[in-house]
């Protein structure tokens, strides 16, 4: 349950982004009139209307929506800026006025909007974007090229997301949102056509610079996170990961060898290779807590040896809440935590379950089960899959090939008995990929080393 004063400052933070929205729009709209006196007219009434369809609205946001409302502020500064430097015209494009949005904005929107928005649907802020652009330029040929526009540039990001495909998405982007503007100028002045060509290589070059230089600015912000940032984040310069090695060393290696997986498998799902790899990395971080209860980490006695089943089954589960709370702290983003309780899902605690119905035959199931909720993506799905499987081999005693195979298997279909990955519904196909990835990559971590032959004794004399 969230913290009343943290729920109040989320409200405030919420209102002051309505009003700051409609106090942007409201600024565009008497631009284009050119009569200030109705800019507070238009204010209040605008801000009346947003917080009216705030609450109907807000659940299709991203669940970060600090993220979602400094990316939709960022991106209506510029369509402000774009329609101030359209209104001066200070490069005698007119009557191309519409290039500077294609100059100053392009398919800068859709790539951004990949770039810190992963896992979730991005087409409610893009059209957030676009009204503000309407407002803008109220004219269908710049609304319907800047949609397309950013919808191809975010899907041609989206699918490898690297330098390469930022810049081909650009490329295809803005030859999308000027081919649609071309529909217009051949209307209204056929003979500067020629100018097409030129406006949009400039506007390729500018929206390149804008992309990187925003991504790194828009990275000094704590909330926000690129895939380069994210990257640094599970470096062994990361505090958390570094108090991890040092006392929790058996964790430690536990998420390394989890995240190696998991990237793995991500690779080959489709999913996001980076985020699942990192957020395997923090997905045990509430073990740091009481590091010793933890199998991996115990070199001696058991400590749960003299402890009632209940008791060592609550230590157990509550490494989940105690690694939100340690997230949270360390300032993790939102899309890095839901690793820490989706990886364990509403999973029973077997043993402690099993130990302790030899005590009461009638003991409930609910304390001995973690809180969930259960894997909402397929990268913590995967995670959880990883998990499970990496455990439950680790605990063989010099497993064959066979003995890999069979627990890969078991483990897999435990998850889907349970219902832990229903929200997922990886096709059948996918899960016998997994089985298949899964067994070759233990196989090869497992194999036996060659032992090579010891020099003869009768040669070591000589």
């Amino acid at each position: 349950m969230r913290h009343p004063k943290r729920n109040k400052v989320d409200n405030l933070a919420g209102k002051g982004f309505l009003f700051s929205l409609s106090f942007l729009w409201s600024l565009l709209i008497t631009f284009h009139l050119g009569d200030w006196k109705y800019l507070p007219i238009f204010w209040t009434f605008l801000s009346l209307t947003l917080l009216y369809v705030e609450k109907k609205v807000i659940g299709y946001l991203p669940k970060n929506k600090k993220t979602a409302t400094t990316l939709v502020l960022t991106f209506s500064l510029l369509i402000l800026l774009a329609k101030i430097i359209s209104v001066y015209d200070p490069f005698k494009l007119k009557p191309f006025n519409e290039a500077y949005y294609l100059l100053l904005v392009g398919t800068s929107v859709g790539i951004l909007l990949k770039t810190f928005i992963r896992r979730e649907n991005i087409f409610l802020i893009l059209l957030i974007v676009a009204i503000t652009l309407l407002f803008a330029q109220p004219d269908p040929y710049t609304l319907v090229g800047f949609i397309l526009g950013n919808v191809v540039a975010a899907d041609l990001y989206g699918r490898r997301r690297d330098t390469i495909s930022e810049i081909l998405g650009v490329l295809a982007g803005n030859i999308v949102f000027a081919a649609i503007l071309m529909g217009k100028w051949i209307q209204i002045a056929p003979h500067k056509l020629w100018e097409l060509p030129i406006i949009y290589a400039i506007s390729v070059f500018t929206v390149i610079l804008l992309v990187f230089g925003l991504q790194k600015f828009l990275d000094l912000f704590p909330h926000m996170y690129s895939d380069e940032k994210l990257e640094k984040l599970a470096n062994l310069s990361n505090p958390l990961i570094e108090e991890m090695m040092l006392r929790a060393p058996g964790t430690y290696h536990h998420s390394v060898m989890v995240s190696l997986l998991s990237e793995t498998l991500a690779r080959k799902l489709g999913a996001d290779p980076l985020l699942t790899r990192v957020g395997a990395m923090f997905h045990d971080i509430g073990k740091l807590i009481n590091p010793q209860y933890f199998i991996e980490n115990v070199n001696g006695e058991n400590p749960h040896k003299n402890l009632k089943p209940e008791v060592s089954a609550s230590i157990i589960k509550n490494h989940v809440g105690e690694g939100i709370s340690l997230a949270k702290k360390y300032k993790l983003p939102e899309e890095i935590i839901s690793f820490i309780p989706e990886h364990q899902g509403t999973k029973l605690i077997k043993y402690f379950y099993y130990k302790a119905l030899e005590e009461n035959p009638n003991l409930s199931e609910e304390k001995f089960r973690y809180p969930g909720p259960i894997p909402q993506s397929r990268e913590t799905a995967i995670v959880m899959i990883a998990d499970t499987v990496e455990a439950m081999v680790r605990a063989l005693k010099n497993p064959t090939a066979e003995d890999i195979k069979n627990t890969v298997n078991k483990a897999l279909n435990l998850l889907l008995e349970e219902g832990q990955l229903k929200k997922v519904n990886f096709s059948p196909e996918e899960l016998e990929k997994i089985k298949k990835l899964l067994t070759e990559l233990l196989l090869s971590y497992y194999h036996e080393r060659i032992r090579y032959p010891e020099k003869p004794k009768r040669v070591r004399n000589v």
